[in-house]
This record gives C-alpha cells, sequence and structure tokens, in this order.
C-alpha cells in the first residue's frame, strides 16, 4: 500500500472529529413514500460500531495529507451508486449529505467518462463487453471489487406467481414463453420490459442471465429506458397483472422501492442480503471502485480508490445497506450526517391518502387536479414526455403514467382532461396504401376525466380536434371528443356523456370539420383555428394582418380592429400577437365574441416576442425571460431564463402544460411541475432524463 494511502486511512478518524465544527447532530430523514421497500432486509450494519460525533475539537496537522474540497477526485458511476457516492463525499470531506450535490453518466457513460479524462475515479456496475471493449477497459483501467449486488425480477403484487427457474426466465425473455399460464400463473400475456443497451442492468442480464441466448426482438417486448421508468410499468395492473422486468437489488429495495411490486425467488432462491453475499442466489454480480492504470502513486483517485477496499471502506459501504464484500466490527465506520433521500428536503413527493397510484378511479374528494411531469426522453425521431396526476396540493394520485395531457374545452366552458395510457399495450393497425408502402397507426386506449377526477371514462383509443395550423398541444377546443370503441368511432361531450354512437369509420367522419381547413381569396390562403366548437379564427399570411372570427357555419362574427396573428386558444378567451419587426410584438385578448379584453405593448424597456394561452393564463416570451399573465394582461410572475455561454444565447428551461409549467433540470434529474404563480406542485426524480 502506497504512502499516500496509509497516511490517508491514519487520519480519516481526524477527518471525522472536525465534523463538529462545521454540523451539528440532526434527525434522519424520514423515507418517501418512493422509497418504501415492500420486502423486509437486514441491518447489515447492527453489529459495526458508528462513530460519534466527537465533543471535542481537534485540528489535524498542516503536514500531514487529507481530502479537500480543492482535490478530492471527480467521481462518476452508476444510478445505483449514487448513495455511496455521497456518503463517501460526505465523511472523507466532513460536510453535510445534503451538500455534496452528486451526479453521474450513468453506467455505460461513466466508463466512457473516465476513459476520456472527464472524471477520476468511478463506483460503478459492470458496464458490460460492448462498453468495455469501446473504452479498451482491460488495457488502460484499473477495477476492484468493493461490493455485491444482485439482479432480481419483479412482478406485480398480485401476480400469483412467485419462484420461477432460470430457464425459465430465459424462455420469457428469448419469447418462447408469451402466456403466465406456461408458468403456473393466471391465463394473462406476459409483458417483458426490458431495458436499453449499454444500462448496467442490461449489461448484467446479458453476462448473468443470457449468455448464450438472443434477447426478443425488442418490437416484441416494451424497452424503458429508466431504472424507475421500467419498475414503474411493471407495476402497473389495470390491465392485469402481466409485467416483468429486471433491476438490480440495491435499487428496488434502497433508492425507489414500490409497494405494488414484488421480488421473485429464482431456482427456490429468494434474493436478500445473505442469499447475495453467499451468493446462493443465482445471478450475483460484484460492483467495482475503477480509475485509470496510469494514475500516478499519489494521486488522490488512487487514493480514493485504495481506501474504499480498507475496511474503513467497506464498513462505510454495508451502512449504506449496500452487500459488501466484508464487515469488520472492531474498526469504525466513518461518519455520515444522514440517510440517503433521493430528494431535496421538503421536496419528496407525497401521496394522496388511500390511492393506487397505479389505477386512476374516480373521487369527490381529490379537489383541482393536473398533470405532473414525471419521465422527458430525447429520441432520434421523438421526445417523449410521461406524467402523472396530482391536487391542488401536490399530492400525488397516479404515477406518471400517461401522455399527451390535453386540457378540453368546449364553447360552454365546460371543461375536461385527456391523455392516453402509456401503461396499456396499443392497438396496431397496418394501412396498406400500395404493393409496396404500407404504414402502421398506433392507438393508445385514453382517459378522459372532470378535471376534479370526479368523473373518469376510458376508451380503445381517442383522437383530439386541434383546429388547424398553429394549434397548441396543451389545449383543445370542441364541444365534442371523438373516442374509439371496439373499432368504431363515436363522441363524447366534456361532461363525458356519449353523444355521437360508436358507428363511424374515423374521426374525421365525427368532427366534419374538414370543409373550413382552408379559403382561397385571390392569392390568399387562410387556414382556421379552432377557437371553440363554434368559433374558428384566420391564420393568414402575415403576422400582423388582421384577424377574422367565424362561427361554424361560416358566419363573420368580428373582424374590425381585432390584430395579430392567434394562437392555440384556452377556450374561454383567444391571444393574439401583433409582430412589430425588431421591436417585438404588441399581445393581444379577446373574448369570444372578438372584443378587446386587453392589449400589452412592446416597449423600450421589455420587447415582448410572443405569446400563448396557459390554461387560463397567458404565456409571454421576452429575450430573457417568461411573464405569465391573467387575460386582462396583468403580469402576475417572471421566470428568467438561463443564459448558455457556449451558444452565447438564453435557454428556456420551461415547458408549457394544461394550466401548468414544467421546469426540466438535466444536471439534477430533476422536473419540477409549478401553478402559473409559481405554487410548486410536484418534484420527481428521473434518473435516466435525457
Amino acid at each position: 500500500m502506497n504512502k499516500l494511502i496509509k497516511k490517508q486511512i491514519s487520519i480519516v478518524l481526524c477527518i471525522i472529529m472536525c465534523v463538529a465544527m462545521f454540523t451539528a447532530c440532526k434527525d434522519e430523514t424520514e423515507p418517501s413514500p418512493s422509497n418504501t421497500q415492500t420486502m423486509e432486509s437486514p441491518d447489515p450494519t447492527t453489529d459495526i460500531p458508528q462513530t460519534p460525533i466527537p465533543t471535542d475539537i481537534w485540528t489535524p496537522n498542516d503536514e500531514r495529507y487529507q481530502f479537500t474540497e480543492g482535490n478530492f477526485p471527480r467521481i462518476d458511476g452508476s444510478t445505483a451508486t449514487i448513495p455511496l457516492i455521497e456518503a463517501v463525499t460526505s465523511a472523507l470531506l466532513a460536510k453535510p449529505r445534503s451538500q455534496t450535490n452528486v451526479s453521474v453518466s450513468r453506467t455505460s457513460g461513466a466508463y466512457i467518462a473516465l476513459a476520456e479524462n472527464d472524471t477520476d475515479i468511478l463506483f460503478v456496475y459492470d458496464g458490460g463487453d460492448d462498453t468495455r471493449a469501446q473504452v479498451n477497459a482491460d488495457e488502460v483501467f484499473e477495477t476492484a471489487p468493493i461490493g455485491k449486488d444482485a439482479l432480481v425480477f419483479i412482478v406485480n403484487i398480485d401476480n400469483p406467481v412467485d419462484d420461477i427457474t432460470t430457464e425459465q426466465v430465459q424462455k420469457i425473455f428469448t419469447g418462447e414463453y408469451t402466456n403466465w399460464s406456461e408458468l403456473g400463473g393466471s391465463d394473462e400475456p406476459i409483458r417483458a420490459f426490458q431495458r436499453g443497451e449499454g444500462s448496467g442492468s442490461q449489461a448484467l442480464m446479458d453476462k448473468l442471465v443470457m449468455p448464450e441466448l438472443s434477447m426478443a426482438d425488442p418490437a416484441k417486448v416494451v424497452v424503458v429506458e429508466s431504472m424507475g421508468g421500467l419498475i414503474e410499468a411493471v407495476a402497473d395492473f389495470a390491465g392485469g397483472a402481466n409485467g416483468i422486468g429486471y433491476n438490480v437489488f440495491f435499487y428496488v429495495t434502497e433508492m425507489r422501492g414500490n409497494d405494488y411490486i414484488k421480488i421473485l425467488s429464482i431456482d427456490g432462491v429468494y434474493p436478500s442480503f445473505e442469499t447475495i453475499q453467499s451468493e446462493e442466489y443465482p445471478f450475483v454480480s460484484e460492483f467495482y471502485s475503477v480509475i485509470r492504470k496510469n494514475e500516478p502513486d499519489d494521486s488522490p483517485a488512487r487514493a480514493l480508490h485504495e481506501w474504499i477496499q480498507t475496511d474503513e471502506g467497506q464498513n462505510l459501504i454495508a451502512s449504506e445497506n449496500y452487500v459488501s464484500l466484508r464487515t469488520n466490527p472492531e474498526v469504525d465506520t466513518p461518519y455520515v450526517d444522514s440517510k440517503f433521500s433521493l430528494y431535496p428536503s421538503g421536496e419528496a413527493p407525497e401521496y394522496f391518502a388511500g390511492v393506487d397510484p397505479y389505477v386512476f378511479i374516480a373521487s369527490e374528494d381529490y379537489g383541482e387536479l393536473y398533470f405532473y411531469l414525471g419521465v422527458y426522453r430525447r429520441e432520434e425521431w421523438s421526445s417523449p414526455r410521461y406524467y402523472g396526476i396530482c391536487n391542488a396540493d401536490g399530492k400525488i394520485i397516479t404515477e406518471p403514467i400517461y401522455s399527451v395531457p390535453l386540457l378540453l374545452t368546449d364553447s360552454e366552458g365546460n371543461k375536461a382532461y385527456f391523455c392516453y395510457r402509456s401503461d396499456k399495450m396499443p392497438i396496431i393497425e397496418t394501412i396498406e396504401m400500395t404493393e409496396y408502402w404500407s404504414y402502421d397507426i398506433v392507438r393508445y386506449p385514453v382517459l378522459i376525466f372532470a378535471t376534479d377526477g370526479s368523473w373518469v371514462k376510458e376508451f380503445d383509443g381517442g383522437m383530439p380536434y386541434y383546429g388547424f395550423r398553429g394549434a397548441s398541444d396543451e389545449i383543445v377546443n370542441n364541444d365534442i371528443f371523438a373516442v374509439m370503441e371496439n373499432g368504431k368511432w363515436g363522441a363524447v361531450n366534456m361532461n363525458g356523456e356519449l353523444v355521437i354512437p360508436f358507428e363511424r369509420e374515423n374521426p374525421e367522419d365525427v368532427y366534419q370539420f374538414d370543409r373550413y381547413s382552408e379559403i382561397v381569396d385571390g392569392f390568399d390562403i387562410r387556414y382556421f383555428l379552432c377557437v371553440t366548437g363554434n368559433r374558428f379564427l384566420t391564420l393568414t399570411g402575415g403576422l400582423s394582418m388582421p384577424t377574422e372570427l367565424y362561427d361554424k357555419e361560416g358566419n363573420l362574427i368580428a373582424s374590425t380592429g381585432m390584430l395579430g396573428r392567434p394562437t392555440g386558444m384556452p377556450g374561454v378567451f383567444f391571444v393574439t400577437y401583433e409582430w412589430l419587426d425588431e421591436r417585438g410584438a404588441n399581445v393581444y385578448t379577446y373574448t369570444l365574441d372578438g372584443e378587446l379584453i386587453a392589449r400589452l405593448p412592446t416597449t423600450d424597456d421589455i420587447s415582448l416576442t410572443y405569446a400563448m394561452p396557459l390554461g387560463d393564463y397567458v404565456w409571454i416570451t421576452t429575450e430573457t425571460s417568461n411573464i405569465v399573465c391573467d387575460k386582462e394582461l396583468n403580469i402576475l410572475y417572471e421566470y428568467h431564463k438561463v443564459y448558455d455561454e457556449t451558444y452565447e444565447t438564453f435557454f428556456n428551461r420551461f415547458q408549457l402544460g394544461p394550466n401548468v409549467l414544467y421546469e426540466t433540470n438535466p444536471e439534477s434529474l430533476f422536473h419540477r411541475t409549478y401553478l402559473p404563480d409559481g405554487t410548486r406542485l410536484v418534484t420527481w426524480y428521473d434518473p435516466d432524463m435525457t
């Protein structure tokens, strides 16, 4: 062991003693509902003495080496090692855990970061053969095991199957087994979820379970690019308890536990602290400390790499409820001031009492409801987002298992919510256009429900009527909404009542508004935007051309004095903006009869650039901020944009939703949902945010 690590180990207690200079005793953080475990796991640290906070003050000798904020190595790793990285940082820098500010690149990204000198040391799971080959790990990395974990298989808690064999697991994920009855369960199709390539869980699946086998084609299963997202999808049982997925034991039991899943035994062995450490459970693997081989003997990264393998380091790993390689009760455990929590203080999600967060049922007790953002992915051709439902107090009604949330508004001001059920299997219809060309229409089941949750309706499919060019994705305005049952289309109103029977072949037959989509007046082609079921606005070629308002019979309601280009409509009033070239734009709001409500002009002090409805409010953008106004255009709140020095421009970190705002922070991996007045509703952790 080099001189540096010897010095480091010898002064660990000295560092611990300094804690009293900076911190006071704190109560342990209560686990949040999203961290609640559904199974009991033994405390691996029962016999390990925890170093008490010293009552005297000791000042370390300046000649002795110790970690400082200036020389502490950069640590990267897997999602499941975030608690360990926090604990090590807190213990060795004698700082509160809440101030460690840990973020990781996840398994494959961490190996790449180390290879590219973007980090100094990894606490990480096996990255798989492809990742290791990509970074030439065997040649350039020095790897040491520091703990054990296991790949576990999770199903819905109501699934009658409790134990399966290794062979059965393999047949599920090769696609040979497709029904739970083949495993002694119910006559339900198996929904097999798998992780994306490059994730630590997928690397373990390939290494431990399927080393000589090929996984089923991804088109036959559901690939979920999130550790938390996988659990949430498996836990859904509204359509039957038929999902199965996999993840690492520590993540499931300590980070994102869930009351609606259970862990299966494999070959008769249930994964636990003891069966993982003894490797009686069949799918056990180590996790590692990894540094570059060329790290100098006296580098901080090498010092930390060697320290985490000592008895003190192993005790610390065990104290965080990982399965360490060993523990030594004769050696003190470095002090960490609090237990791991996914969320900042005061921001952990709270659940509405008595709800099942995977089945949304009607209730008179919720109060006003909103959609909060839970999952966001950037993909090559799309950016899917998944949402949950909460009430005005921020209490969680459902997990984020829905997509495309819309606020529906009719001409009488009645409102309802719409969303797709991303947790259920879609109906896929192939349309044959020619002998050589066809395309698929994918229809997910939909929910339509009252904005206070007092009634909820589910249908096989649904199709919004957006109006025409320029319509908002958050607001849909019409007196009816097209829905599908058993392959036929009908319509409901904003009270959920069926108003057109399920007799029509497609949603266009339900709306029948095509004749308003285009009017040719000389060379001027005008497009119409639906405000309500009985109001349409013209969209002309010029940004500052006068706007005309029509009813659905084509009668002109108003035109004189109506200025600006209309935007997506909230259904109880409408918004236009009048572009003034480089000076910016003036913003207007009008009644449904075309009467001016208010005007907000661009001035020398503030240049308005765009306006959109935000439910019952108005969202206005400027170069450096976003402004929330009421329909009278009184400014209520201002959200400042973030300046990006790389691109020398301001970045808008907010997205609009139905009556809410979404803030996404890719550094902290949190989504925050706000009311337009700035009240925070929900904070949600998204570990694989992209």
